[in-house]
């Protein structure tokens, strides 16, 4: 007789198994597997179909033709809009009723993840809609109010689950990036998200901090329209949560929230007024900016949480110049001030970028502001005198001193590059306020009677004091610097690195590379040793890819670190200045600047 449909289990076992055999199958074989598929998403199917038609699709609609894609795209926005709405529903009904309202209809469950099986079968619709999203923006375009309400709703009841609050801010993120979609988008979750923000206090564990970070995802590729309906919306709730809120989290999504708003208005959103009506104009929201830095600085608030205030006073100077320059005294003494009463190292190291970016705008400017300065009232790393060196006399001091002793600590290719380049500039300007600059230099080796390098017990420590630096000029500990910069660029050139952002991801203090022979290279003179080898076994030689959007498009981007730094040792050469400087490096230093000047 006629054979019959297959068992529902075995076709969603045949299901899984094509989509694991998808990177060998033929492009031809996609629409087969499709066609199955879609079949196969029906809300009312067993749930290793439902599973196994979501893998499948998954991994065969990016393979498929494009004109033989197009047929199935309608019907699977349809169906896993369907699907997706269904398994939600599914999924609170078999929850004790227990939601917090948020007043804007959205709430957080108690628990993000009551069913196993369920919280994965969400997973997979969410993943195979993202698919289908990136593959084509017309049918995303046609098709996005069969999905954005439901993934919204989604990401608002399990923003306490990171796997699906990601997967469905992924899939809203991924529609807003489809300029046809972006309208609606934005009229469907800016109101939803405006809500949330507006009235804090009530809502759900992480649902504010997870509010600002899809904001902040709407607001990246949002045209100016779009950007003023959410700048109305949204801005003066999220500067009172940059001003108010004492959560790390949600002070770092409020900072990013605002670089956001800053990028897709740009200058003309001075004059929105905070809450759209233009209101006081330019000053009301530049002053609110302000404000949020200021906040962030705060020496109230823990170092991790000002840490966030470098990024977005680097914005604030790059696209608000003009209106920055009348009170950039008053933004450096309070960066000085920060900077002076901080403890953790990677927070004195990220306000470094700062004065870099000032650097670079005007070099000469920056150091007669910071010598005028007087040094703040002690903080968080006093100056004591006690390690020999004497107490900075003023605020040039102090940041060079910091500058010097923290650009190791900093993170990032495109900060590493900002700052390394600034110290470049600084010491090839040849101003001379640098020359009365002296900061930490070597440790002062104690010898004993046998002139041998003598034993440092705890109570030996006790009993004299902190260890004992020397005073070196300023521009002999930039010029160190910047040759260890250009031999973490050359170790990593030859440990295989060929991208140049790779190579500067790592600049750390090559120092401990001059015992042995006098800073000839150590180690038998190999070039895979020190800091370099140790951080790229850490954390990859990949971490260095930079996906911050302000960042891609800041000129400083554009510098090749090595050949500005040799531009700028080249022009301090030619009038005399740099042979006198260069002495004092030891010769591994020496042979790595001389190759480079080659």
């Amino acid at each position: 007789g006629a054979r019959g449909p297959p068992p529902p289990f075995l076709l969603g076992r045949a299901l899984w198994v094509a989509a694991k055999l998808a990177p060998g199958a033929p492009p031809a074989a996609a629409t087969a597997v499709l066609d199955v598929s879609l079949r196969s998403l029906d809300p009312r199917a067993p749930a290793p179909l439902r599973v196994g038609a979501c893998r499948a699709l998954a991994q065969y609609a990016p393979m498929a033709p494009k004109d033989g894609l197009k047929p199935f795209l309608g019907p699977a926005y349809q169906r896993l809009g369907t699907l997706l709405e269904s398994e939600f529903n599914a999924g609170e009904a078999r929850k004790t009723p227990n939601v917090e309202a948020s007043g804007v209809g959205v709430g957080v469950g108690v628990s993000p993840l009551d069913d196993g099986d369920w919280g994965e079968t969400l997973h997979l619709v969410l993943e195979a809609i993202l698919v289908v999203v990136k593959c084509d923006d017309e049918a995303a375009a046609a098709w996005s109010g069969a999905l954005a309400p439901a993934t919204l709703r989604v990401w608002a009841a399990k923003v306490a689950d990171p796997l699906l609050a990601a997967d469905a801010r992924d899939v809203l993120e991924a529609l807003a990036a489809v300029p046809a979609c972006l309208p609606s988008l934005h009229q469907l979750a800016v109101p939803t998200l405006s809500g949330v923000l507006a009235a804090p206090d009530r809502q759900g564990p992480m649902l504010v901090e997870s509010t600002l970070d899809l904001l902040g995802g709407l607001l990246k590729p949002a045209a100016k329209a779009e950007a003023r309906a959410a700048h109305a919306a949204c801005f003066r709730h999220v500067v009172a949560l940059a001003v108010t809120s004492d959560d790390a989290g949600v002070l770092q999504s409020a900072a990013e929230c605002l670089r956001a708003f800053l990028r897709s208005g740009g200058v003309e959103s001075l004059a929105w007024g905070v809450d759209g009506t233009n209101g006081e104009g330019r000053g009301e929201v530049l002053r609110s900016y302000l404000d949020a830095a200021a906040r962030l600085l705060s020496p109230s608030l823990e170092d991790g949480a000002s840490a966030f205030a470098a990024p977005l006073l680097g914005q604030m100077l790059r696209r608000l110049p003009g209106e920055i320059a009348p009170i950039l005294p008053e933004v450096v003494t309070a960066v000085v001030a920060r900077v002076s009463s901080a403890r953790q190292p990677n927070l004195i190291a990220a306000l470094m970028s700062i004065f870099a970016r000032l650097a670079h705008a005007d070099c000469d400017a920056l150091i007669g502001l910071l010598a005028q300065m007087p040094v703040p009232p002690p903080g968080g790393t006093a100056e004591t005198g006690e390690d020999g060196v004497a107490p900075s006399r003023n605020a040039l001091e102090l940041v060079l001193r910091a500058w010097c002793a923290y650009q190791p600590d900093v993170q990032g290719a495109f900060d590493i590059k900002l700052t390394t380049s600034a110290l470049a500039t600084l010491l090839a300007s040849g101003n001379p306020a640098l020359d009365a600059v002296g900061v930490r230099g070597e440790l002062v080796i104690e010898t004993g009677e046998t002139g041998q390098r003598a034993i440092r017990t705890r109570a030996k420590a006790r009993a004299t004091g902190p260890d004992r630096y020397t005073t070196v000029p300023v521009a002999l500990k930039i010029l160190e610097l910047l040759a260890d910069a250009v031999l973490e660029a050359q170790e990593a050139a030859l440990a295989g690195g060929g991208d140049e952002d790779d190579e500067w991801e790592s600049e750390g203090d090559s120092d401990g590379d001059d015992d042995g022979d006098g800073g000839g290279g150590g180690g038998g003179g190999s070039y895979f040793g020190g800091d370099l080898f140790d951080r790229i076994l850490a954390q990859g030689i990949d971490d260095a890819v930079d996906d911050d959007e302000d960042e891609a498009e800041d000129p400083i981007s554009g510098i090749d670190t090595q050949g500005f730094i040799k531009e700028r040792l080249g022009a301090m050469h030619a009038r005399g200045a740099l042979a006198g400087v260069a002495r004092g490096l030891n010769p591994r230093r020496q042979r790595a600047l001389m190759a480079l000047m080659q």
